[in-house]
């Protein structure tokens, strides 16, 4: 019986507890998905510099049980700055599996497998190297991104046994090194045991178009790729040994040998390719004007040896040693449609460096030559030491029909091309030569000739070229001759570009210098992909990108061309010089006459930041049609939408300052300027905001049509808004002044100050000013209607929706305060009066008081100086008797001592009578002055 009691609770407590296992199944996903989530977007957060969206989660155990799969929709990553607007990555679905034994220790969750469907990857480098996947916050190395060091470690581990990216598209722009790689439906598959030390590494990788572009030559364009590889993983070691693998380039296949590994300083490799076909045919599938949907049938033969090695380190400062050879022997194609062949094909390339050193480079096209429906062309081309001291053995001989291509290669439909090219160009010599001027032990010579070339396709103009010359010498490329018409545009131009040996070997600054001439270029046949299609009244920039300026090129080019069309402007007698420099486009002086009057413009276009293009330009417009200018110029719909309801010329000097968009347009809120505004005979009418004043003032319709003729207006314009100073304006016998701003977003603020003739005034408010001026009239004030009153008006809201406010309801008020002060002027003008009457009299007296003062002071100066004389001569009669009565030489000497003093203290008594004199008598004048100064 305990037996059977015993049995039935073990199965009791097996069921409860594949019970629980199974609810707890059930649950796992709804019990950690919200903490998985958490970490997901915490670890996101914490280690990128960037932003992070999410869509949907999902989290499911049935799928991979006993393992949770993570599912994430619509994830993205975008840019910060100087990237900003730009996404980085975005991806439609990412699935994850992950370790559930991981996620229940709550320490490190251990991911298996992950699943990429539809990533779409934008990779950019600018020229000073920054990238803008560099998002990886700095921080300590966990082997699979920098983190943030927060003293704890990285949430997810990676234990991966399986990647799969799923219909990939990736572009790839390095302005660095002026490479660009587009990916298209890119699928990638990748197994292993990732959590081995030792396990084969299964890659299996296909490209649907791969597209690669160096120095803007396309080494591969639109190239299928299939890739099949399995690697021996040596993970203590980081080393890769190549064992099955197959890569494939549209036909052309080869097999790969070797080793790959990653020690500290560096890779280090020995690695080895060959193509598997021996037949011409697999090579040619890589061309793209041959490789088609018509390949399959066409017509070749000829021999074909592909190979090449890596040996060695690869490190910042070092190359691992390599070589290839391309040899084509006796080859030829053709397409089975076409009467004619391209024969005798040769091909010997050899490219060797045997130590890594980038100077020992040895690159020899032994010889390369084909005959193109009967027209040959032959090249020969020796390079070495490419780094130190190029040196150049290189001849291109070639005459080519142009209109036997046709008979080659089949062109699209609609497509025409003829005319002759004739080349025969020789270059022998080392760099160092030209460096240093010694152009005699230098050979450049030959020439390409070009004469009656037509070429016309769908959606492009016609071009033509009767003439073009191109002489090689060692100091530079002349251009002779150009003379072209490409539609209904004519060219002419000669010139002649320097430095074209340093720009080719060291990368060095290409500099130019032509002269164009041309009776009309018409541009719009270069912008519309419809030729019939009817001209847009206005710009279409939705098919614009940034128009980037290379910053090894010095060109001058001085242009005259008598029309120039863009979009319905009709630009004429345009001149001037065009510089590119320094990643600028700078103009000089260039003139032009249109839309009814003359510009002369100079300035700058920057692309230093291609991501952020600059302008600085300062205009000289004389005489331009409003209307026409509104039509045309985006930039004056903005800054003054006021034109679209004016009529009239205007002139102006503005300069500016803006960034561009990608689309070449201004960033409204960055456009930085001043000018100065000159109008002739202007009117406005219909413009909504005067309209809205005119129905404030009680429907003053003068205002309906304002005149803003022969005004000059100081403006500027910054932080998104265009702000006029004080200027005045005139409609009919209406005179005022308007000062404030418009906006970018069309918002306005404007104040307007005016006179308004009293006979425009309501009824009501002539009768009340004629009262209170009967009223002033009886204080004899004699006070007069006023011809005009002041009023004010505020412009708020926008353009098309205006709000006006104005003081016309104090219109009265504002003459009844103008007759009291009328009357408060003529109490004044009476009491004013009778205060200069008093101040006549005051001054009268005062003068009395000065006067007799002045007459006093005199006779105390007066007697002061005749008793001071009286005295003198006293003193000095007595000092004579004294001298006269001595008798005796001793008696003699004593008197005349004795009259010596006595005339000094004399002169002593007479001085100090005359300054008491002087000083009473300015002691009378002092009190004189005092009691004038008194009188008010």
């Amino acid at each position: 019986m305990k037996k059977k009691n015993i049995f039935g609770k073990i199965i009791r407590w097996t069921i409860l507890i594949l019970l629980l296992l199974i609810g707890f199944i059930v649950a796992s996903p709804f019990l950690f998905k919200g903490k998985i989530v958490e970490v997901v977007k915490e670890e996101a957060n914490k280690n990128l510099k960037a932003k992070v969206d999410f869509g949907d989660f999902d989290l499911t155990v049935f799928s991979s049980f006993p393992n949770l799969t993570l599912t994430i929709n619509d994830i993205s990553v975008a840019n910060a700055e100087p990237f900003a607007g730009d996404t980085l990555f975005s991806v439609k679905t990412l699935s994850a599996t992950i370790n559930l034994m991981s996620v229940l220790s709550g320490d490190q969750y251990e991911i298996r497998q992950i699943l990429l469907d539809h990533p779409r990857i934008k990779a950019t480098v600018l020229k000073d190297g920054t990238a803008s996947y560099d998002i990886a916050i700095a921080g300590p190395d966990t082997g699979i991104v920098a983190v943030q060091d927060t003293g704890a470690p990285a949430r997810f581990k990676m234990s991966l046994k399986s990647l799969e990216i799923v219909n990939a598209w990736i572009r790839y722009d390095d302005a660095s090194l002026n490479t660009t790689a587009a990916l298209d439906s890119f699928n990638y598959k990748l197994s292993g045991d990732f959590t081995q030390d030792n396990f084969v590494m299964e890659n299996d990788i296909s490209i649907a178009a791969l597209s690669c572009n160096y120095e803007g030559i396309p080494y591969l364009n639109k190239v299928r790729m299939v890739v099949k590889a399995a690697l021996g993983a040596d993970m203590t070691a980081g080393k890769f040994t190549f064992k099955e693998n197959e890569l494939a380039l549209n036909e052309l296949g080869f097999g790969m040998d070797g080793w790959f590994s990653m020690p500290e300083n560096g890779y280090d490799m020995d690695l080895s390719f060959k193509c598997k076909q021996s037949e011409f045919r697999s090579f040619l599938s890589l061309i793209p004007a041959v490789y088609s949907k018509d390949f399959a049938s066409v017509k070749t033969s000829g021999a074909l040896a592909f190979s090449g090695f890596a040996k060695g380190m690869y490190t910042e400062n070092k190359l691992p040693a390599f070589g290839l050879d391309l040899k084509i022997d006796n080859a030829m194609f053709q397409y089975p449609s076409l009467p004619k062949a391209v024969n005798n094909i040769f091909v010997d390339l050899k490219v060797d460096n045997k130590t890594g050193d980038p100077d020992a480079t040895v690159t020899d096209l032994r010889k390369f030559h084909m005959e193109m429906a009967g027209n040959p062309l032959d090249m020969t081309m020796h390079v070495e030491h490419p780094v130190s001291d190029p040196g150049i053995n290189g001849q291109l001989l070639g005459k080519l029909d142009l209109s036997t291509i046709k008979d080659v290669i089949p062109l699209d439909k609609g497509d025409e091309l003829n005319g002759l090219i004739d080349a025969d160009v020789k270059l022998a010599g080392r760099y160092s030569s030209i460096e240093q001027e010694k152009y005699e032990d230098f050979e450049a010579k030959g020439s390409v000739k070009v004469s009656n070339m037509n070429y016309s396709t769908t959606g492009m103009p016609s071009m033509k070229i009767n003439t073009m010359t191109m002489n090689f010498s060692p100091k530079f490329v002349a251009l002779e001759g150009f003379d072209a018409v490409m539609g209904v545009s004519d060219y002419k131009a000669d010139g002649r570009i320097e430095n074209f040996m340093q720009y080719f070997f060291k990368d060095s600054l290409l500099k130019g210098t032509f002269s164009l001439r041309s009776s009309l270029i018409d541009l719009n046949e270069f912008m519309a992909a419809d030729s019939t299609a009817p001209a847009p009244t206005t710009a279409d920039t939705s098919s614009l990108s940034v128009i980037e300026v290379p910053g090894n090129i010095d060109f001058v080019l001085n242009s005259t061309i008598g029309k120039l069309v863009y979009d319905d402007i009709n630009m004429n007698n345009v001149k001037g010089a065009v510089v590119i420099r320094d990643s600028k486009v700078l103009l000089n002086d260039l003139m032009m006459n249109l839309l009814g009057g003359s510009m002369k413009m100079n300035g700058t276009y920057s692309t230093l930041n291609p991501r952020d293009p600059q302008v600085d330009f300062r205009l000289n417009i004389k005489d331009f049609d409003i209307p026409e200018t509104y039509k045309y110029f985006n930039t004056v719909q903005k800054l003054a939408p006021i034109a679209k309801y004016t009529q009239g010329k205007f002139s102006t000097d503005v300069t500016y300052t803006s960034s561009l968009d990608q689309a070449m347009m201004p960033i409204w809120n960055t456009m930085k300027g001043e000018g100065v505004l000159k109008t002739s005979k202007v009117l406005v009418s219909g413009f909504e905001p005067l309209n809205k004043l005119a129905d404030a003032l009680g429907g003053f319709d003068k205002f309906k049509k304002a005149d803003f003729s022969d005004m000059t207006i100081k403006y500027a314009f910054s932080e998104g808004k265009v702000s006029y100073d004080k200027f005045p304006f005139k409609s009919g016998s209406v005179n005022g002044e308007v000062e404030g701003s418009t906006g970018f977003d069309q918002a306005i603020n404007y104040k307007m100050g005016f006179e308004v003739p009293t006979k425009d005034m309501p009824p009501g408010a002539q009768q009340l000013v004629g009262n209170m001026l009967t009223k002033a009239n009886m204080l004899g004030v004699g006070a007069k209607l006023p011809e005009k009153v002041k009023l004010n008006a505020l412009f708020g809201g926008t353009v098309t929706q205006p709000t006006v406010k104005t003081d016309v309801k104090d219109i009265a008020g504002n003459v009844v305060e103008d007759v009291k002060e009328m009357v408060k002027d003529t109490v004044k003008a009476l009491v004013k009066d009778k205060i200069e009457d008093v101040k006549k009299d005051l001054t009268a007296e005062k003068e009395k008081i000065m006067k007799d003062a002045e007459k006093l002071a005199q006779q105390v100066k007066d007697e002061s100086a005749k008793t001071a004389e009286q005295v003198r001569k006293e003193g000095y009669a007595k000092a004579d008797e004294l001298e006269k009565a001595a008798k005796n030489p001793i008696e003699k000497l004593a008197a005349k001592k004795a009259a010596e003093k006595m005339r000094k203290e004399t002169d002593e008594k007479a001085n100090k009578i005359i300054t008491d004199g002087n000083a009473k008598a300015d002691k009378i004048m002092t009190d004189a002055k005092a009691k004038a100064d008194a009188l008010k």
